[in-house]
């Protein structure tokens, strides 16, 4: 009568290659499924670029105008030449640029500063492994304690 290791590497073998198999498989659906929506978010990611490349290029041009408007009031109220007013509009526009500019750097350092890292997601890892580590270790004292049963029972 033949031993049972080799069928039970034959058994391990097999189970191998079949989840193996699953994972592939479940791989390639994956990917199937996800091919069209990420077609959908690059075109949607580009579109978003297109528009915030024209709201770039108007507000740049808005501040054109406002510094227009600006020289436009100096020239209105005050004796300076042309040159100076535009001058003058075009400082005043730059500098409620840099208050706006600033007033959302400081907006944004606040909210970088209230940033923490994960504090569930180790400790979940953590277990997962352990779990995984003690069905392995019990899977293989399962597998000794049938592979001794059955030779003591069958010294052949």
């Amino acid at each position: 009568m033949p031993s049972s290791s080799p069928k039970i590497a034959d058994l391990v073998t097999s189970i191998t290659a079949d989840v193996r198999s699953i994972v592939a498989d479940e791989i390639a659906l994956a990917k199937a499924e996800m091919r069209p929506t990420v077609k959908r978010i690059g075109i949607g990611t580009g579109m978003f670029a297109a528009a915030g490349y024209f709201i770039i290029s108007a507000t740049i041009i808005a501040w054109f105008t406002i510094a227009a408007g600006f020289a436009w009031l100096f020239a209105a109220t005050t004796p300076l030449s042309g040159w100076a007013c535009a001058f003058l509009g075009a400082a005043c526009a730059m500098v409620a640029l840099i208050i706006i500019a600033v007033i959302f750097a400081l907006v944004g350092k606040k909210s970088f500063s209230h940033l923490s890292g994960p504090t569930k997601t180790p400790d979940t890892v953590a277990q997962a492994i352990a779990a995984i580590k003690t069905g392995v270790e019990d899977g293989k004292q399962r597998v000794e304690a049938a592979t001794t049963r059955h030779h003591t029972a069958n010294p052949n």
